[in-house]
């Protein structure tokens, strides 16, 4: 059998999270401290998603909020070669501006900052959360090799 082996391309700053891998809608595992997930499944054509959390149960109704963020690709392994699927984070540049953000909004806790920082922080908040919830889907970016 051909050996899938699902990888996240971590940069230095990223927390490790736990990853769960499903093929076909059905569970396949979790990445392991490695940061990679070693599987072996028959040849064929799979729809692969990764997803970093989970539903966040509201009260004891039963209802919850979907929290997750994952992203799904279509993978086909062949009989004779093992193929390695990495995924990462696309949202660098934004996570980076949030950081900054937060270091500057920590910092505002002992200097007094301008009305307008508050206005921008404010607004750069919305915008960030807002591409998230818009993206949530489609959060990773998946390379196949």
């Amino acid at each position: 059998m051909p050996l899938l082996t699902i990888r996240h391309k971590r940069h230095f700053y990223e927390p490790r999270l736990p990853y769960a891998v499903f093929l076909d809608g059905l569970y396949a595992g979790m990445l392991g401290k490695d940061g990679q997930l070693r599987l072996d499944a028959p040849a064929g054509s799979y729809s692969l998603k990764v997803q970093a959390g989970g539903r966040l149960p509201i009260g004891k109704s039963g209802r919850s909020i979907d929290l997750s963020l994952s992203s799904t690709r279509q993978v086909t392994l062949s009989r004779t070669a093992d193929t390695v699927v990495e995924f990462h984070d696309r949202e660098r540049l934004w996570n980076i501006l949030f950081d900054i953000d937060l270091a500057v909004w920590v910092v505002s806790w002992f200097v007094t900052m301008p009305p307008l920082y508050k206005i921008l922080s404010d607004a750069f908040f919305a915008v960030w959360l807002l591409r998230l919830l818009l993206i949530r889907k489609r959060y990773y970016k998946m390379s196949v090799s």
